[in-house]
């Protein structure tokens, strides 16, 4: 019986030695360091230069005309674009970042989307253009401009036909800018001409003179750079316009002291009571002629002084033929009355002698 009990406890003795060699050691779990989210920096360089890119195709889209033909989505991208732009005044970088990329492709989309719409648009207004030319005697008045426009015009139809539409689109533009120059400049020599028939130029020489410069100015631009061409026309038909204002101004200065002149004759003599009707009808046009050169309608109050000037001038021969009639009539019969007293007179003296004392002893 001890023996049994002492090979239990030797047994128990083992089985607990092999369990304790049979658990590893505790080892302590590593420590793993979370990764840190590296933060992108976005610098002011690549920020400017972005958009620089994005304010690059917004002009483009808008000159092709793509905020009248797409207005909506212009209009979205443009706020793309807006928010961008005040992210970046605010240094918000990532918002900047974020929307003006997202801009970019949407004015680009535009611009190319616009392009073809505007090539044709452009050859309408081109030929409308044209026609503006060809009334103003551009193809005599303004040969070389004109032929520098049919060059442009021709250019950009090839252009158009060969699937270029933005090449065609700047064509066509150049082309109405050209033809418009031709217009201009025809126009401004009419009104030159104009000046030089009646010699007002001596009234406003500093504008006609520079008139001219603009004129020989435009010339010399039309073949490079027909908008400036325009702008130099435009300047000259205005200059010249003031030159012609400025003579037909003191033109009708002078018609209406004329006017004025027999105006004034004719209410000395009552004209207004003795052509009452004539009287009226000068009138009326000399006041027509005072609201258009209130107006500033030089040309027409000076016309108008003119008609106003002979209507004055006939109605005062006419009322001073009456007066001249009629005193001539007063006069006749004053001296008929005196003539007749006399006679009276000499009847009385007469008859007075016949009655006397001693005229009936004789």
């Amino acid at each position: 019986m001890k023996l049994k009990n002492l090979a239990i406890a030797a047994l128990a003795a083992v089985m607990l030695f092999a369990g304790c060699a049979s658990k590893p050691p505790a080892v302590d779990e590593p420590i793993i360091d979370e990764p840190v989210a590296q933060q992108v920096q976005i610098s002011q360089a690549e920020l400017s230069d972005l958009h620089a890119r994005v304010v690059a195709a917004r002009k483009d889209a808008f000159d092709l005309g793509a905020k009248d033909f797409f207005p909506e989505d212009y209009a979205a991208a443009d706020a793309r674009y807006t928010a961008g732009k005040a992210a970046l005044d605010a240094d918000g970088r990532e918002v900047a970042k974020a929307e003006l990329e997202a801009a970019l492709p949407l004015f680009q989309a535009l611009a190319e989307r616009s392009a073809g719409l505007a090539a044709q648009k452009g050859k309408e207004n081109t030929a409308a253009a044209r026609d503006r030319a060809i009334d103003s005697d551009a193809q005599l008045r303004s040969a070389d401009a004109f032929s520098a426009a049919e060059t442009l015009n021709e250019q950009a139809d090839a252009a158009l036909a060969a699937g270029k539409n933005r090449e065609a689109a700047e064509l066509y533009r150049k082309a109405i800018f050209a033809y418009d120059a031709a217009e201009k400049r025809s126009r401004a020599l009419v009104v030159k001409e104009n000046i030089d028939w009646y010699d007002y130029g001596q009234y406003d020489a500093g504008n006609y003179t520079l008139a001219g410069e603009k004129i020989a100015l435009a010339d010399g631009l039309i073949a490079g750079d027909p908008e400036g061409a325009n702008d130099a026309n435009a300047e000259a038909l205005r200059r010249y316009n003031l030159v012609l204002k400025k003579g037909w101004e003191l033109n009708a200065g002078s018609k209406r002291r004329l006017a004025e002149g027999y105006k004034k004759d004719s209410e000395a003599i009552k004209a207004q009571v003795a052509v009452r009707s004539e009287f009226a009808q000068a009138n009326a046009v000399w006041n027509e002629a005072l609201q258009a050169y209130a107006a500033e309608n030089y040309e027409e109050a000076s016309d108008l002084f003119s008609e106003a000037e002979e209507l004055f001038k006939a109605v005062y021969e006419v009322a001073a033929s009456k007066r001249a009639n009629a005193e001539a009539a007063i006069k006749a019969a004053a001296e008929r009355a005196e003539r007749s007293g006399a006679i009276a007179i000499e009847g009385d003296l007469i008859i007075g002698s016949d009655t006397g004392p001693g005229a009936g002893n004789q």
